[in-house]
């Protein structure tokens, strides 16, 4: 078995023990009130973390919509299960994201954001799972040379969500690393890698939200938000796709992994004999290097000074009680430093990558923390995805299949702070 699939097995592995363990108490009743399911779109208020309810704001527009999914994680391969026997719907998830995205332009939302892991590490090596390949091989950035159908896996997936007209906001995960590089990606997804002094591409980015409906009376609204979508690249410092030899980036997150984790490197995805959120230095997630940390200080602190509201988007969770430690990025601390600094220009912060969905409002800054569940492990005809509106008062989150329905008001970013 080569390197690259032992890994890919074992971060499935790991990942789907933690969901087992941990899922119930993300889920709680004081987390989760009530679980929608539906083929439309209705709202199930969470009362617990706002103090808005659903028949606020009935009849005004929201100031900006946006529609939003995860973890699709299309293979060309039959249905199958994690190593703990969670379902998994590899064909049927590109279905679900085609479907969002006719959802997404019938709403005319005024953007789309992937949080990552468009298709899925196994497309690394179809045939082991029941799988045709008929492609090239493929060399990555890291030596390594593997046949993979992930180039046409994405273009599928891409084409799916090209019902939806509008921009598409992508950020990527550990299983686009799997198969794909860097600079490929920046072709496919259109993220904007900044290619650091190291030599190392990174993939983070801001995007002003333009409000599409302006002059449309039915959808205008009279809010004057502005709104900026923060992108982070929580696979920052990792392993994955880095150069062995040359590789700044992967030279860091080797030394992170081994002061971190006693498994490493022999068994670089487990968490065993970890405890707490020290089970995070595992070789499927990643951190975020001094570069980023300093460009999103600048760009909050600009969005500040420019009087926008902000909100962040990454594959990787950041606040450590809206997942599952093994799902938690690197240096979460650091990032959720930062955060806090800028709690009145920061709504909310929404990830994937956890599979299950988790939430949290940040007791010390009132941000708030989901993330998102995965289209993936929903089971046909169900479709899960999210359309978020965003008014001056509260996020509306408008759950479809197994995603969940919340709404969470936003009086943190009304106090003024003192800088």
């Amino acid at each position: 078995m080569s390197p690259l699939l032992q890994l890919i097995l074992l971060a499935n592995l790991q990942l789907s023990l933690s969901f087992t363990i941990r899922n119930t108490q993300l889920m709680s009743p004081q987390q989760h009130q009530h679980h929608h399911r539906s083929s439309s779109s209705s709202l199930t208020a969470h009362q617990s973390n706002s103090n808005s309810t659903s028949d606020d704001n009935t009849n005004t527009p929201p100031a900006y919509t946006f529609g939003l999914l995860t973890d699709i994680q299309h293979a060309p391969i039959p249905d199958g299960h994690s190593f703990t026997g969670n379902a998994r719907y590899y064909r049927h998830a590109m279905e679900a994201a085609a479907s969002a995205a006719q959802h997404f332009q019938e709403e005319r939302v005024n953007c789309v954001v992937n949080l990552g892991d468009i298709i899925d590490g196994k497309c690394a090596d179809v045939q082991r799972w029941g799988g045709e390949v008929d492609t090239k091989e493929e060399t990555q950035s890291n030596g390594d040379k593997i046949i993979s159908v992930g180039h046409d896996a994405i273009d599928n997936v891409l084409q799916a969500l090209s019902v939806y007209s509008g921009k598409i906001l992508h950020t990527y995960g550990n299983h686009e690393l799997y198969n794909l590089s860097r600079d490929r990606l920046a072709e496919k997804l259109n993220i904007p890698f900044t290619l650091e002094d190291t030599g190392d591409l990174v993939g983070y980015y801001t995007h002003l939200i333009e409000n599409c409906n302006q002059n449309d009376e039915e959808q205008s609204s009279s809010s004057s938000m502005k709104l900026r979508a923060l992108v982070l690249d929580t696979y920052d410092l990792c392993l994955l796709d880095r150069c062995p030899d040359s590789s700044h980036k992967r030279h860091r997150a080797h030394e992170i992994l081994s002061a971190n984790n006693h498994n490493y490197p022999h068994e670089e995805n487990s968490p065993e004999g970890l405890e707490g959120t020290n089970r995070r230095f595992v070789a499927f997630n990643g951190g975020i290097d001094e570069p980023q940390l300093e460009w999103l200080r600048c760009s909050l602190e600009m969005a500040r000074e420019n009087e926008e509201k902000v909100i962040v988007f990454s594959h990787q969770p950041i606040h450590p009680d809206s997942t599952w430690p093994t799902c938690l990025v690197w240096n979460y601390d650091e990032v959720l430093d930062i955060l806090r600094s800028y709690k009145d220009v920061i709504i909310a912060s929404f990830s994937g990558h956890a599979h299950k969905g988790g939430y949290v409002r940040d007791e010390e800054s009132g941000i708030h923390f989901r993330s998102v569940e995965a289209i993936l492990e929903s089971s046909p005809p169900i479709k899960t995805y999210a359309i978020v509106d965003v008014f001056e008062d509260k996020l509306v989150i408008r759950g479809e299949g197994d995603c969940l329905s919340d709404v969470y008001d936003i009086d943190h970013t009304k106090v003024k702070l003192k800088v």
